[in-house]
């Protein structure tokens, strides 16, 4: 005697249930703020940092080195790896634009050339100055 056996039933993968992730506005709202918090972090530090960190300007020689003062300030400084002996600094006095400077080093050459070569020696990316920094003027004025 024999028995029958009922045929095996094979469902393809496609018609399977699949378990969809359901998340509530409140897990959205968590996933979503973990997910920002890095990228906000990051663009924080770039901005504070000025993206400056460690970087060489290699068309102009001019290195670029940030550092985090004891009050925990970042700043940045650019100098010149050039000969310091033959390098001349000159101090901002209150009110002294990059213009007054140019005149007063140079008076026989054109100022917005002078001004161009002030910017570049100290990688000034604006023309507002601080009274008491210290700036590299061209050494050919």
């Amino acid at each position: 005697m024999t028995t029958a056996c009922a045929p095996a039933v094979f469902v393809p993968a496609a018609l399977t249930p699949v378990s969809r992730l359901r998340l509530t506005r409140r897990g959205r709202v968590v996933f979503t703020t973990l997910a920002a918090v890095p990228l906000v972090i990051g663009a924080v530090s770039f901005a504070v940092n000025g993206g400056a960190a460690g970087a060489a300007d290699s068309a102009t020689g001019i290195d670029l080195m940030s550092y985090t003062t004891d009050s925990g300030i970042v700043t940045t400084l650019a100098y010149s790896p050039t000969d310091v002996g033959s390098a001349r600094f000159v101090t901002v006095e209150p009110g002294q634009t990059l213009w007054d400077l140019a005149e007063e080093i140079s008076p026989a050459a054109d100022p917005r050339d002078v001004v161009a070569d002030i910017k570049r020696l100290n990688a000034l990316s604006v023309e507002t100055l601080q009274p008491g920094q210290r700036l590299e003027i061209p050494a050919d004025t």
